[in-house]
């Protein structure tokens, strides 16, 4: 969201006849048996090739290609005393866009001030919450187009341009990120994924970009443990990570959002159990341009655990409910198609590791049952050895009806195939 490395340089005094002869012998030892440690971190990093296709045609006449690239990645780091340094970057080349693209995950430095607070200034993926692929205080940029084509799940997670201060006290810890300049999602615009437009009636891929907002954005986390509970309150100041409401030319905008929320997590029977909220504040657009969003309070509750040796299971329960709904309901150009006042959604995870946990067998799900609509991503990968690795899967997506979360994108259910040689 690459490391420089130099080589580490060894020298030590042999001993021997010699340097019992050499009345030095034992001053020159100590000096040059003493490690010498190069500050900058070994190179590596991996070369992958990708490749994803829909598993029908797409309404919106997009091709049947999702994913088609190839990436380098470079990683490398400084660690000193006083500083340390991570660089990690990306060359692609993607072949759906016929583009080449330098992405700049790491570029970071970290010093520490004083005895309890620790900075972080760069380019840097910044995440905190509870939630597993839900997000309900953790409003920091994803990137979307790489969730539903297959890319690896670190990829979900987009970088941006930060400042982090991290205190910490045996009470309590508090992370403050600042981003001097608010960055979206790499949100669904048609560039590659389509999806289903009700005032169309049919699918669309429109390849817009909306304008983003030049102010900055906040977020806050006051975090602890008590006895066996971890505890967190949120705060975040910024927008929509996607342009969900119009502004006065009718042009996908951001809105402006506050959220504050809270999580725990603590061992409950043979496993975990985590529990977030958050209420989030949006405010109107001027002028009160239709398509406006709701504010909304949301709950996740979840469990994860070990079903047998190998096999673990995670669920998960999210209620998103929206506040003032008959204004939010007049403010759409279709009423017959706002969201309902409640959304309830599920998820399960199921994971089983083999042959000494190098195949991984994975099912994550998504069933909304207010919605009817749903989203599966099962998936294999494969360690061959330290260097070469293989995964494949698919994104499907579908529902009852055209316009709810997962049925609008059922024309970019899609499969996929990667493969990486790391060094």
């Amino acid at each position: 969201m690459s490391r420089i490395a130099l080589s580490l340089l060894t020298l030590t005094l042999l001993p021997g006849a010699w340097a019992a002869e050499d009345p030095w012998g034992d001053d020159w030892g100590d000096d040059w048996s003493e490690e010498t440690v190069s500050p900058w971190q070994p190179v590596s990093g991996f070369i992958e090739g990708a490749a994803g296709a829909r598993l029908q045609s797409d309404g919106a006449g997009l091709p049947r290609q999702t994913l088609g690239e190839a990436r380098a990645r470079v990683e490398t780091g400084y660690r000193s005393e006083q500083l340390s340094g991570d660089l990690r970057a990306d060359l692609r080349y993607d072949d759906v866009v016929e583009g080449w693209e330098l992405d700049v995950r790491e570029l970071s430095v970290s010093f520490a001030l004083g005895n309890h607070v620790d900075m972080k200034v760069g380019r840097q993926v910044l995440t905190w919450g509870t939630g597993d692929f839900l997000f309900l205080n953790d409003l920091f940029p994803k990137d979307w187009q790489a969730f539903f084509t297959g890319l690896d799940d670190e990829y979900l997670k987009a970088p941006v341009n930060a400042v982090k201060a991290s205190y910490f006290s045996q009470y309590a810890n508090l992370d403050l990120a600042w981003i001097p300049r608010f960055e979206s999602d790499n949100y669904l615009n048609g560039e590659r994924l389509s999806f289903y437009n009700p005032v169309v009636g049919a699918p669309v891929a429109p390849g817009f970009e909306a304008d983003e907002p030049s102010d900055d954005s906040l977020a806050a986390r006051l975090f602890g443990q008590r006895g066996s509970v971890e505890w967190a309150l949120y705060g975040y100041w910024g927008y929509t990570g996607t342009p969900e409401a119009m502004d006065s030319q009718g042009q996908p905008s951001f809105s402006r959002l506050n959220a504050y929320g809270a999580s725990m997590m603590l061992p409950l029977g043979p496993g975990l159990f985590n529990l977030e909220g958050v209420y989030q504040d949006i405010q109107p657009q001027q002028g009160g341009t239709p398509g406006q969003p709701a504010d909304k309070m949301m709950l996740l509750a979840g469990y994860q655990m070990e079903l047998v040796t190998n096999l673990t299971l995670g669920l998960q329960y999210q209620l998103e409910h929206l506040l003032d709904y008959s204004a939010y309901r007049a403010a759409q150009p279709l009423p017959e198609y706002a969201m309902e006042q409640n959304r309830h959604l599920m998820t399960v995870r199921l994971d089983y590791r083999a042959m000494q946990e190098k195949l991984t067998l994975s099912l994550f799900s998504f069933y909304s049952p207010s919605d009817q609509d749903y989203y599966l991503r099962p998936q294999a990968s494969y360690r061959m050895d330290d260097n070469w690795s293989f995964a494949a899967g698919f994104n499907l997506l579908g529902g009852q009806e055209d316009h709810t979360f997962f049925g609008r994108l059922s024309d970019n259910t899609n499969g996929w195939v990667r493969v990486r040689y790391s060094y």
